[in-house]
């Protein structure tokens, strides 16, 4: 798994990081941090996005050459996090 710092811009686009590239197309979850108060939640789900763009990001340089997370420190993260919620499973 792979965590990015994303916008979402106003007209539903989410802009990743010039430098955020992928080989394929993949699966993505999105979490909104603030609440967003001029439009309902989900409203950017119905409008139009532009999938060349989207693509061409994920396939440029800049992306495909964005740090990888270590899955060592990720799941020693995730273990501080359960311990911290009392959580020993």
């Amino acid at each position: 798994m792979l965590t990015i710092r994303a916008t979402l811009k106003p007209n539903g686009h989410v802009q990743l990081p010039a430098s955020v590239q992928f080989e394929k197309s993949m699966p993505v979850l999105v979490t909104f941090l603030d609440e967003v108060e001029s439009q309902p939640p989900f409203t950017a789900m119905t409008e139009k996005g532009s999938v060349s763009a989207t693509l061409a990001l994920l396939h440029s340089p800049e992306f495909r050459t964005l740090p990888k997370a270590d899955p060592a420190e990720i799941e020693q993260r995730i273990q501080a996090l359960r311990n911290d919620w009392g959580d020993d499973e």
